[in-house]
């Protein structure tokens, strides 16, 4: 496992320990320490899977339940890779592409490495 506090970088939770709410906007991220770009097209929503839930994770779940990670990246259709930034439509979730690599896990020296150009 790659070391490092696992961190939402998604626009759609707006977790306080990731990024600010800017739905659409280049934001820089904490965890990987890039600019995430803006959403190829505008009305997606973009999310990685090294996500860490906080304390508003609930009010993001229907009746403000909580609802594990795992169940809901599940709607998805597919694991998403490590360092990889995503987007998708809340109509579409399977429909998940992925739009750039934000860096590349380095399993034997347990870090993390910048993509090549």
């Amino acid at each position: 496992m790659v070391k490092g506090r696992w961190t939402a970088v998604t626009a759609f939770t707006s977790m306080e320990r990731a990024i600010p709410t800017g739905h659409a906007e280049e934001r820089f991220c904490r965890f990987h320490e890039v600019v995430l770009p803006k959403p190829k097209v505008e009305f997606h929503n973009r999310i990685c899977g090294n996500f860490e839930p906080s304390e508003i994770y609930s009010a993001h779940n229907p009746l403000r339940q909580f609802v594990t990670v795992a169940k809901r990246f599940a709607w998805f259709g597919a694991d998403l890779e490590p360092g990889i930034l995503y987007e998708f439509s809340y109509n579409e979730p399977p429909g998940i592409a992925k739009s750039v690599v934000l860096r590349v896990p380095d399993y034997q020296n347990d870090t993390w490495t910048k993509p090549s150009a």
